[in-house]
């Protein structure tokens, strides 16, 4: 007893979410296509009852469902949310073929708001899965849509070959309504691009034929008024009206008041363009209202257009410019709304985009991670070889550094010194002590040789340090300047004066620092003068 109860509770709630989801589901169907609070308002209660009553592929068609009722209505945004839940569903249950067909959806809004370069990558997604599932029916209606908007963007041979691709598809299948289909869209194809009328005459009649034998009124009507169009831009008047009448006729016994304001309004401006502005006006007021209701902008914009011309020929002014500035104001709003469609394409491109990289993850998750897992092996390997090569060239580079320089200290340690035993002062040295020896002067010759032998033997040891101290560098002079009087004949008075408290045992200075300055100022000063004083004064 319990079990059967409780069984029975269970069926009994079930039952109750699904009255209310399809109660929801025909108010949402009755709904007004200008009443986009009303709709928001009830989508979000249908949303939820929809994930609280379905699960799996019936939850992905309803949600599907929901959307193409949207879509119906122009309501494109809600629409497109509808179609973002049946995508997580389809993610969830990892069924491509749902998910292309959802894709599909994407690309007809995007392609509806006019963001062609988005429904192209979502068209150009959806025909992938779709030829690896194998569904020729939905390649061919995908091939369609990306042919209409090659032709919107003027890329005719894209448009073209595209078009071929669906027919081909549709012969295959051998289905009667698509290969209809086909042979209209060749006829809108060569009429838009006003290549061959002809052509599109004969496309046109032949799609015709096919939905008379089928019975399909509606898609009857749609030739009619393809039909009626070329014919206009034949400017062959009474056939164009007659298309148009039939058309017009049709669409009333179907009720399908869109189509019918758009006949209308092409038979308006047919009795403008001839100037039966009467009847002309008579149609385009009856066109506005069906356009109107459907808030149809573009279609909004032309019958205002033409509205505002019949008015004004039937010279009713005041009637005529007041649908002028309805025209500026619908100018105006559909600079907003492509302003607005901007936006509504980033945000649908960021929210689609999550849900396309869900896609890539379960379906190649496996080898995404082994091509980042390379690539960071790569990445590594390529730094760390990097980083040896500037280890490297830093090295070689502070090893050439420390090269150039140890050469530049010996250039200028080999220059000091070859200026401090300067060739000519040593000859001239030893010629002097050579004198002495000759003259038997023994003890002048040993004193000049000792001060020699200790001159050279401190310039040798003083190239050789960095610093010397000042006492070594003192006597160093005193060696020097003893030599220097030798060779001029004690020519010139020498004076050394040191400061009493300088401490010439503990100063550091650079070896023959002050020797070139007292060189000079023999070479420069007392060698030119008889009996010059050469007094050097250190403090």
């Amino acid at each position: 007893m319990i079990k059967g109860f409780l069984i029975f509770l269970f069926l009994g709630i079930s039952l109750a979410l699904q009255c209310q989801s399809d109660k929801l589901f025909a108010e949402l169907d009755s709904i007004h296509v200008d009443s986009v609070n009303e709709a928001e308002n009830v989508c979000k209660l249908l949303f939820k009852s929809i994930n609280e009553e379905y699960k799996g592929r019936e939850a992905y068609e309803k949600y599907n469902d929901a959307g193409l009722i949207l879509y119906s209505k122009n309501l494109l945004s809600l629409a497109n949310e509808s179609f973002i839940y049946a995508l997580d569903v389809a993610n969830d249950i990892k069924d491509n073929e749902l998910v292309a067909r959802t894709q599909s959806n994407f690309g007809v809004i995007n392609e509806i708001q006019g963001n062609y370069s988005l429904a192209l990558e979502y068209y150009q997604l959806s025909l992938n899965s779709f030829i690896e599932v194998g569904d020729h029916k939905s390649q061919s209606l995908v091939y369609n849509n990306i042919a209409i908007i090659h032709q919107e963007l003027c890329n005719n041979d894209a448009a073209y070959k595209n078009l071929e691709k669906s027919y081909e598809l549709k012969t295959y299948i051998n289905d009667s309504v698509l290969i209809a289909s086909a042979l209209n869209n060749f006829g809108v194809f060569y009429e838009e691009n006003r290549i061959i009328p002809d052509s599109a005459l004969y496309y046109y009649q032949k799609a015709l034929e096919i939905y008379v034998a089928l019975g399909d009124k509606s898609n009857e009507a749609i030739c009619l008024n393809n039909i009626a169009s070329v014919y206009s831009k034949l400017d062959n008047y009474e056939k164009a009206q007659e298309y148009f009448n039939s058309s017009v006729s049709l669409f009333r016994q179907k009720g399908e008041k869109l189509w019918l304001g758009k006949a209308l309004l092409y038979l308006g401006r047919l009795e403008n363009a001839y100037e039966n502005h009467k009847e002309a006006l008579d149609y385009l007021l009856e066109a506005k209202q069906y356009l109107f209701d459907y808030n149809y902008t573009n279609g909004m914009i032309e019958v205002v257009n033409e509205l505002a011309k019949a008015y004004y020929s039937n010279g009713k002014y005041e009637e005529s410019a007041s649908e002028y500035i309805l025209l500026d104001y619908l100018k105006d709003s559909l600079l907003n709304i492509d302003k607005q469609n901007e936006i509504n394409e980033l945000e649908i491109k960021f929210q689609t985009t999550q849900k396309q990289l869900q896609i890539d993850k379960l379906v190649h998750e496996q080898e995404i991670q082994k091509g980042k897992l390379r690539q960071i092996q790569l990445s590594a390997i390529g730094l760390g070889l990097i980083l040896v090569l500037v280890i490297i060239l830093l090295y070689i580079r502070g090893r050439h550094r420390k090269l150039l320089l140890l050469n530049k200290n010996i250039m200028i340690k080999q220059q000091l010194l070859q200026k401090q035993m300067n060739p000519h002062f040593l000859f001239n040295i030893l010629a002097s002590i050579q004198s002495y020896i000759s003259k038997n002067e023994s003890s002048k010759a040993s004193s000049y040789l000792s001060k020699f032998s200790g001159l050279t033997r401190m310039v040798l040891q003083s190239s050789a340090q960095d610093k010397i101290l000042l006492s070594e560098e003192i006597e160093l002079l005193n060696n020097y300047i003893e030599l220097e009087k030798l060779r001029m004949n004690e020519g010139f008075y020498f004076e050394l004066i040191i400061q009493d408290n300088l401490e010439v045992d503990d100063i550091e200075i650079p070896p023959m620092m002050i020797q070139p300055f007292v060189e000079n100022a023999i070479k420069h000063g007392v060698a030119k003068v008889n009996n010059g004083k050469l007094i050097i004064q250190i403090v």
